[in-house]
């Protein structure tokens, strides 16, 4: 059978790392207790952030013009690296967590990189963290209505679009937000007979009454991303059972997974997904090393932990990988994968 393949994956910083230290700092954190304790447990080490003093002055919307040009700038970073030609492209879908309203990331790269004025688009906003299982879903499908063509998907983000200084009555929510997000971008091939990791099956399970659990918090003078402090249980609990359904589907178990990709959330989910199924240290390092070397960043986050897999453990032929990722909703996603 000719399996739909990630035969391309590309990633695109956002400029020069900051450590925790200046990001307390740039966040108006600096000696705040709380915030001192939260960015040091994080496990994040350094991130990106398009952020500066006087960017911090502005408001969310004098902000946006200046948002816009860095995920588009950080999108066409990306899909140069895939080294695709245009016109093998049917379908283009673009994600983020922040709304660019209109024209969407997906007119604006078909334009500039002048791609066929047919090629379908699309462009997912408010999925965050767990859409990259969903998206892939789509494009797969898509195939069938290009014979011969790729599909590509990017997801950029600027999670410091969003981000305001810190302030005394800050909720606590917030200040968790403040200490592991980070922006950046990830773009893919999707296409069908040719090498590269094959998607076998995937699945997205939406767990019942947590819609609150994970949000965007908007208001005149501030925004911040809300994670209730239970989410990591709320993502955990019934993983074991939903990853063992999933796999048995397939005539696996976890027994015959050789490679874990899961969403680098932060210290506290990627603790709990590796105690709910029973895995050890080394088999979630990559997770833990990309959340260290780049943060939390949405969508693009789990593009990153195959990249860093491929290059780093090299698969070998027939090895598996499942993908893991959580975000708002709370939405779990699930990936087979074989190399």
């Amino acid at each position: 059978m000719d399996q739909p393949r990630i035969s391309r994956l590309a990633v695109a910083g956002a400029g020069t790392p900051l450590s925790q230290e200046d990001a307390l700092s740039l966040l108006g954190l600096e000696g705040d207790e709380f915030a001192e304790r939260v960015f040091g447990r994080s496990a994040v080490a350094t991130r990106s952030l398009g952020l500066s003093t006087a960017t911090l002055e502005r408001t969310l919307q004098g902000r946006t013009a200046r948002t816009e040009d860095q995920l588009f700038a950080r999108a066409v970073e990306a899909v140069a690296q895939l080294e695709i030609d245009p016109s093998e492209i049917g379908t283009l879908v673009t994600a983020s967590l922040y709304s660019l309203g209109g024209p969407t990331l997906a007119h604006r790269l078909l334009e500039g990189f002048a791609m066929d004025p047919a090629t379908d688009k699309y462009h997912v906003v408010g999925v965050g963290c767990a859409s990259m299982v969903p998206l892939v879903r789509l494009v797969v499908r898509s195939l069938d209505d290009h014979p011969g063509k790729k599909a590509v998907i990017v997801a950029a983000e600027s999670m410091s679009g969003l981000l305001t200084r810190g302030t005394p009555g800050d909720e606590r929510a917030k200040t968790v937000g403040l200490a592991i997000f980070g922006d950046g971008c990830a773009a893919a091939v999707i296409e069908k007979g040719a090498t590269g990791p094959a998607v076998l099956d995937s699945k997205v399970h939406q767990i019942q009454g947590t819609l609150d659990v994970v949000r965007i918090e908007l208001s005149d003078e501030d925004s911040y991303l809300h994670l209730e402090r239970d989410l990591p249980e709320v993502a955990a609990t019934g993983l074991a059972e939903l990853v063992d359904d999933f796999l048995e589907s397939s005539a696996l178990t976890r027994a015959n997974i050789d490679h874990w990709i899961a969403h680098p959330g932060g210290r506290r989910i990627l603790d709990c997904v590796g105690t709910a199924l029973g895995l050890e240290g080394p088999e979630l390092e990559v997770s833990y090393d990309v959340l260290a070397a780049r943060g939390n960043v949405g969508t693009a986050s789990i593009f990153y932990v195959l990249d860093e897999t491929i290059r780093r453990r090299c698969p070998g032929a027939g090895e598996r990988g499942l993908m893991i990722t959580v975000g708002p909703g709370v939405t779990v996603g699930l990936m087979l994968l074989e190399f």
